[in-house]
């Protein structure tokens, strides 16, 4: 036991899951509240899913805030505050992807707090605190419904930023995977591989706690198992409880230990090229991950063994299996490990770098001390689809 490492874990998110949970949720509790509701959600998926419906016939008199785009904005979520204040709302359902749910913790801190959302910016800058809020999740990726994070683009500057606070973790989750059948086929992939990538990242995150590790490594074996048939099939019921259970815990997992260099690198990928945020995490998956092992090869090659490659915890080893392991699963969920090929530019990888260099609150939960060199490397291999030491 001395080998143990110490840690703190906190979720104070109620969790329900299971099929048509939502509709039980909405007769049996929702009805009974009596607070003034807002609804933040975008243009489909809450729509499609037929979740918003649900919510509505509950909540008759709430008020629908349906702006929230793929990659939110401060000035959407300055706009989702107005609307709330301007109907004295006291509690928000968040339903969709991660979008609606990083726009209503944002906006939940807001209704607390003087200021806008650029001044939020950091860590525990909510002091008084912030509205409830029910997470919905239509998606299985973001795992957001319980964590306490938002993640928005700064109009200011193009660029993704964090508000981390525990007063937005959501009060309440509902999983309910009846809700993910009408994501589409590249929605179902991308926001599958964002949960693969989180759990890594927060396996191998200078924060990682005993306990999200065991969570983090089911969450391979979970992706690896059903993604793939998730994909295949979009009304395979099974494969599609078990992404949503995996993205809930992959949020856990990050909920404590936060997110690495892939997500630092990949936001450039999102917001200069217009890369889905899951996608671009996983095309940066293979080279972050043979870095790591260079530092700590046991746990890369833990990880490769969850994925269907056991290697031996060697730093050679463990790079090679990982390369194999994440490219394999990528090939299953038809997507090419090439960054190329999804319209990253060449000419701007320098610059990429250089912007990630020059912000290490971007990586700070890395292990290691990656160069600029090293990050230009990793995204170069990026870029062909090739292993690190191709591009080196």
């Amino acid at each position: 036991m001395h080998d143990l490492k110490s840690f703190r874990y906190f979720t104070p998110t109620e969790v329900i899951f299971g099929c048509h949970a939502l509709k039980d949720f909405a007769e049996k509790d929702l009805k009974k509240k009596t607070e003034r509701v807002l609804i933040v959600t975008g243009k489909t998926s809450a729509l499609k899913s037929g979740a918003l419906e649900m919510l509505r016939n509950a909540c008759p008199s709430s008020i629908i805030f349906d702006q929230v785009p793929e990659n939110p904005t401060t000035e959407v979520c300055d706009n989702a505050a107005k609307i709330c204040r301007e109907y004295a709302c006291d509690m928000i359902l968040a339903v969709g992807g991660g979008s609606p749910m990083d726009v209503a913790k944002a906006a939940a801190g807001l209704m607390k707090n003087e200021g806008l959302c650029s001044d939020f910016f950091g860590s525990g800058l909510f002091r008084n605190g912030a509205l409830p809020v029910i997470a919905i999740p239509t998606t299985a990726g973001t795992g957001s419904e319980v964590t306490p994070y938002s993640v928005i683009v700064d109009s200011r500057t193009n660029m993704k930023k964090s508000i981390a606070d525990p007063s937005i973790f959501p009060k309440t989750a509902v999983l309910d995977p009846v809700l993910t059948v009408t994501m589409p086929r590249h929605v179902t992939t991308n926001t599958g591989l964002d949960a693969l990538s989180q759990a890594m990242e927060g396996f191998l995150s200078v924060n990682s706690t005993p306990l999200g590790d065991v969570l983090a490594l089911e969450v391979c074996r979970l992706v690896k198992a059903w993604l793939p048939r998730a994909i295949a099939d979009g009304n395979d019921l099974d494969a599609r409880s078990h992404m949503l259970f995996a993205a809930m815990m992959s949020g856990c997992v990050i909920a404590q230990s936060g997110t690495t260099l892939v997500h630092g690198l990949g936001y450039a990928f999102t917001t200069h090229c217009g890369v889905p945020h899951g996608l671009a995490n996983a095309l940066l998956l293979a080279p972050v991950f043979q870095f790591n092992a260079r530092i700590t090869p046991e746990k890369v090659a833990q990880l490769s063994a969850a994925l269907g490659f056991p290697t031996r915890p060697e730093p050679g080893a463990a790079s090679q299996s990982i390369g194999i392991a994440v490219h394999t699963l990528l090939q299953e969920c038809g997507v090419s490990p090439a960054a190329k090929m999804v319209g990253v530019d060449e000419t701007r990888l320098a610059d990429f770098a250089e912007q990630v260099a020059a912000e290490p609150y971007r990586f700070r939960n890395q292990i290691g001390k990656p160069t600029y060199d090293d990050l230009l490397r990793m995204y170069r291999a990026s870029y062909d689809g090739v292993f690190l030491d191709a591009a080196e």
